[in-house]
């Protein structure tokens, strides 16, 4: 998952896809640089590629330049940008014709996913720690992006995801690609017992594997590689599975992170969208 440094768009850096990025589809995890945001000592933690959508943090017309120059950067529309109100939900939200047409795209309400078949629309979900998931069903031409925090892992909405594909697409998980992008690592998401007893409770002793439980410390936890799992039980063939190894939290020059800044930082987003 190569970190592509784009000079035509305000030196954007992002990181691409491969396994899913193709002349027809655009697959990319954003960093925070290239925009245009954090020019003042004041805001300077927002430097500069905040795509995180509250004007009492970054300004509106920040945010607007933000998303154009990443949508162009992808031979998309800032307007073609279809945005979600995540809520750490288990909800799968499918975009239709008549949502994907509606200029300038509003809030497609409350999920944490959101899949389509319809070309000319770029996903997005926003993540600051939080696992994002890029899925694409060359076979049905159909796409998904998850937002995967520790709730919405907890609930399998990698999984569901995949299984709302099938329902609406006709999809075969073993045709899925999967790129899961820079989220939170084991090295740095450190949890509380509760937390580890949640998931051991749910799924027993093959959570484990997902954990790193040393007498005397806390549990650290790897949710990237979780979600991975679940995507294999799902039907998804791990060859078809691209996991990057960046932590968001260990590179503060590439990434927000909100255990390391808390709400002072800004957010990133993942895109997938099918060219016309």
């Amino acid at each position: 998952m190569p970190l592509t440094n784009d000079h035509g768009f305000n030196n954007l850096q992002y990181l691409t896809a491969d396994n899913i990025h193709s002349p027809k589809v655009a697959a990319i995890f954003s960093t925070r640089n290239g925009g245009v945001s954090g020019t003042t000592p004041e805001t300077e933690y927002l430097h500069s590629m905040n795509l995180q959508l509250n004007p009492q943090v970054d300004s509106p017309a920040n945010t607007e330049e933000n998303h154009r120059i990443i949508a162009a950067s992808q031979g998309f529309n800032e307007n073609d940008i279809m945005n979600l109100w995540q809520r750490h939900t288990d909800k799968v939200i499918a975009i239709d014709k008549t949502q994907a047409e509606s200029r300038p795209h509003t809030n497609l309400g409350e999920a944490d996913a959101v899949i389509t078949n319809i070309e000319g629309i770029l996903l997005a979900i926003r993540v600051a720690d939080c696992v994002p998931i890029l899925l694409y069903d060359s076979a049905n031409n159909a796409i998904g992006a998850v937002h995967a925090g520790w709730r919405g892992t907890f609930t399998q909405i990698g999984a569901k995801t995949v299984k709302e594909m099938c329902t609406q697409y006709g999809t075969n998980p073993a045709n899925i690609k999967a790129a899961i992008g820079p989220a939170i690592g084991v090295c740095c998401f450190e949890v509380g017992a509760d937390f580890y007893e949640q998931f051991h409770n749910e799924y027993g002793d093959a959570i484990n594997e997902f954990f790193k439980l040393e007498h005397g410390r806390k549990p650290h936890c790897n949710l990237a590689l979780m979600n991975m799992s679940f995507l294999i039980n799902a039907g998804v063939c791990s060859q078809n599975i691209d996991i990057s190894a960046l932590c968001t939290m260990c590179n503060p020059k590439l990434f927000y992170s909100h255990r390391r800044s808390g709400e002072k930082r800004g957010t990133m987003a993942a895109f997938i969208g099918m060219k016309s």
